[in-house]
């Protein structure tokens, strides 16, 4: 579970719960009493979801973290080296098999980094011949392995995780949409008390602020809207080019990918198999980069 996912299940519980201490102003709305059902429904689901798939903050390390990110940054100095070194020997195809930049390795997981680092040593190894001294020392090799080994031994884990399959992760970031999509038809329909009681209106609109979370990783957000009307379009596939990771524009034409490398990618588009849009896109490191599109759909 993402801090970003905790913060939102935290507002989700003090909005339930400025809706109960204020009932009854309500009570005699019965559209609006049904709508807070839906909520209550919604939101059961989410916490339920959330619940299988095993939330574990526990082992967070701080250390760990730590030694990622330094054996990543060191990763990267070497295999940029490499890169460069075999690149002008006329070894392109095995240059390309390093992974150049840090974040290619932080943003794995800790298991997936270890490997990739472990791997990134077992190619510049093998080509040692043609690296070494000339490009860097074989100890810087050597040194480069045993920061690994003390990252990937070091206890617990160095981001806030769960232990979940893919198909328990799906249905836990799918199970948001349909609260939030109640949140926001409650806000429309609790504007008539903006009038008629200020104060109610005040509590029920501070209790669905989200908590600012500070940004770590490296997100791309995207919203897709219809070209002519400004709709938001919903249930078009985008896909990042490099960092291979895609997702579905919700019901407000909004897709959040995280964890992606940063650096220029291309975004592809597909709706009912059709590919709609290829928007060139460049992501700063280490915050939230938001983009809008927006696209002209052609219903068959």
């Amino acid at each position: 579970m993402t801090n970003d996912q905790q913060a939102e299940m935290n507002m989700f519980d003090g909005f339930d719960a400025e809706l109960t201490a204020d009932s009854t102003v309500f009570s005699g709305n019965p559209k609006m009493v049904t709508k807070v059902g839906v909520f209550r429904a919604a939101r059961a689901e989410n916490k339920a979801c959330a619940n299988s798939a095993h939330p574990n903050n526990s082992g967070y390390s701080q250390l760990k973290k730590d030694k990622k990110l330094a054996v990543s940054e060191t990763a990267s100095i070497l295999t940029g080296q490499a890169h460069v070194a075999l690149t002008d020997l006329g070894k392109g195809e095995i240059a390309r098999l390093l992974h150049i930049n840090p974040t290619d390795y932080s943003s794995a997981s800790d298991s997936e980094c270890g490997s990739l680092l472990q791997s990134a040593y077992d190619i510049m190894f093998a080509n040692k011949a043609d690296l070494c001294p000339d490009t860097f020392e074989l100890q810087e090799l050597t040194d480069f392995q045993t920061e690994r080994t003390e990252f990937v031994t070091a206890k617990g884990v160095s981001e806030w995780v769960h232990d979940v399959s893919p198909t328990l992760t799906k249905a836990f970031e799918e199970s948001f949409v349909p609260v939030r999509k109640a949140i926001e038809q409650l806000k429309l329909m609790a504007r008539k008390y903006k009038k008629t009681n200020k104060p109610f209106y005040a509590r029920f609109m501070a209790s669905t602020i989200i908590s600012a979370v500070n940004v770590h990783h490296t997100f791309v957000d995207i919203i897709v809207l219809d070209k002519v009307t400004g709709n938001p379009l919903e249930g078009i596939q985008l896909t990042l080019t490099k960092g291979k990771k895609s997702g579905l524009t919700d019901y407000q034409g909004k897709l959040s990918i995280e964890r992606v490398m940063n650096g220029k990618d291309v975004v592809t588009g597909t709706y009912k198999g059709k590919v709609v849009c290829e928007e060139h896109i460049e992501i700063i490191k280490g915050k939230r980069n938001g983009f809008e599109f927006l696209l002209t759909i052609v219903e068959d």
